[in-house]
């Protein structure tokens, strides 16, 4: 079999828009990579995407965003280039290497060897094309903020788990219940591969669904709202988010439901640009941004339920 990889190289404040379309159109969603220049104070990001051939329409209108993108960002030429099944196999796994986060956690794909040291805390990540490996700025900040705001014993949701990176942390950091979301079919898949690999698989659940309505990506149907019933509402210690700035705002007052009287959040994903806003839209929602960490152009914002803690 075949596959067509399109491929664009991006500034940082461009990467989340670029990413967004990837994701509604590639299979499996966008792969990032950072790419280095010498000369340049912070990289430049190469977004790629890879389509079946009977998805082959969908580069078009892939091609079409990226134009209309383009009036609005510098965005190079888009490469677009006919993979064989071998080649394809391998094509994604070129960017992503054994990382180290902070000073304990430890990222590893499968396909690498690492023996942790003493106080490392090692996650071993098949991606499988799923966003989330700890090699993009956002997650890294995710992570941390992960290790920062987890309390042993803590009800966990992660909305948007992806590969399945956070889940896994969170549970290797003592939650006594971690549920996983994502919209993307295969990202479900890929983090319950990634659940078992780490013996976690007694935690945490992962589910199809969304906290918003939304269509299953590439499905064309709608996806299971979670807590439809009300079963899981004020049932969270903490709720993570590591997805786009436009999905977390307009998902603040559904985070606010899911978190108990004490819940605390963290958030990533964030463009520096699009702090504001989502600071804005979280405030009114209920909940207050107690920290917020950056690296390069991202952003994360930790915080609680309003009236603990002081805002800042």
């Amino acid at each position: 079999m075949k596959l067509i990889q399109i491929a664009v190289q991006v500034d940082g404040e461009a990467a989340e828009a670029v990413s967004a379309v990837f994701n509604r159109y590639g299979k499996g969603g966008a792969v990032l990579e950072e790419v280095w220049n010498e000369l340049a104070r912070a990289p430049t990001v190469r977004i790629k995407a890879f389509l079946t051939p009977d998805e082959g329409c969908a580069l078009g209108r892939i091609e079409e965003a990226l134009w209309h993108l383009g009036q609005l960002y510098p965005i190079g030429s888009p490469e677009v280039r006919w993979l064989e099944e071998h080649e394809w196999a391998d094509a994604w796994k070129s960017g992503y290497k054994t990382l180290r986060i902070g000073r304990r956690i430890v990222v590893k794909p499968s396909w690498l060897e690492h023996q942790p040291g003493p106080d490392e805390l090692l996650i071993e990540l098949d991606p499988g094309m799923a966003f989330g490996t700890g090699l993009h700025p956002s997650t890294q900040l995710a992570v941390l903020g992960t290790e920062k705001m987890m309390r042993t014993g803590d009800r966990v949701l992660d909305v948007g788990t992806g590969s399945g990176i956070l889940a896994i942390l969170a549970a290797r950091l003592g939650a006594s219940q971690v549920i996983g979301l994502d919209i993307d079919p295969l990202a479900v898949d890929v983090a319950r591969q990634n659940i078992e690999r780490n013996g976690v698989r007694s935690l945490v659940e992962v589910l199809l669904a969304s906290l918003l309505p939304e269509r299953a990506s590439g499905c064309g149907r709608e996806l299971e709202l979670f807590d439809a019933s009300g079963r899981w509402q004020g049932a969270f210690d903490l709720v993570l988010m590591n997805i786009l700035a436009d999905v977390i705002r307009r998902s603040a007052s559904a985070i606010v439901d899911c978190l108990n009287s004490e819940g605390r959040f963290v958030v990533s994903g964030i463009i520096e640009s699009q702090e504001e806003p989502t600071r804005k839209a979280l405030r009114e929602a209920g909940v207050q941004v107690t920290a917020r960490h950056k690296r390069k152009d991202w952003v994360a914002l930790y915080g609680r339920k309003a009236g603990k803690g002081r805002a800042r």
